[in-house]
């Protein structure tokens, strides 16, 4: 019986329509659309290592931007970022379900804090978030991290996460998980997944 349910942030319960990031930041952040590792720098970023101040500076230099250019691109790249209705929904009937539902995310502080304003935050038992601990996912610290802090059984939770990487990681500790696409029926898969076990 599945008892809990982690969900990943950017790609998960956030989501940016890309299209529209690509018309407003060109490719300064394709990164973040590919399935490929982030920059060095922006890992460290979410690793809570670097401030925002010292990304938008090595920014500005890959990609010959001025200062302030840099700085707005990465404001306008946070302000992308909005709940994804069909996760939010997902989530509700978890919780009206009794299941416990938490956060696992790579992110960084500044970003985090800026989100915590949805709604959506209001909804999850608990939260382990990259800056917080000086690791990022798929590193299996943090894995353990959230497992012990909240005391879950691995048979009986559910991990949801866009990157291939992180829920192979989570389920070599015997979590289930789910890999998120662009297709737009991961809730569905959750909810399958949620029901069969």
């Amino acid at each position: 019986m599945i008892k809990n349910v982690i969900f990943d942030l950017g790609g998960v319960v956030l989501g940016r329509d890309f299209k529209r990031l690509g018309e407003v930041l060109g490719n300064t952040f394709a990164f973040i659309s590919a399935d490929e590792a982030f920059p060095e720098y922006w890992s460290e970023f979410d690793r809570g290592t670097y401030t925002r101040e010292e990304v938008t500076r090595m920014l500005a230099e890959d990609y010959n931007l001025t200062l302030e250019d840099a700085n707005e691109q990465v404001q306008r790249l946070l302000e992308l970022l909005q709940p994804i209705p069909e996760t939010e929904r997902l989530i509700r009937e978890l919780k009206a379900k009794g299941i416990r539902c938490y956060v696992l995310s790579n992110m960084s502080k500044e970003f985090y804090a800026e989100l915590l304003k949805f709604p959506i935050f209001e909804l999850f038992d608990g939260a382990v978030v990259s800056y917080q601990e000086r690791v990022n996912k798929p590193d299996a610290k943090i894995y353990e991290t959230i497992l012990s802090r909240y005391s879950l059984e691995p048979s009986e939770t559910v991990f949801a996460d866009d990157k291939a990487a992180n829920t192979e990681a989570a389920s070599r500790f015997g979590i289930h998980t789910v890999t998120y696409d662009c297709n737009g029926d991961g809730p569905d898969r959750v909810r399958a997944l949620v029901e069969s076990l």
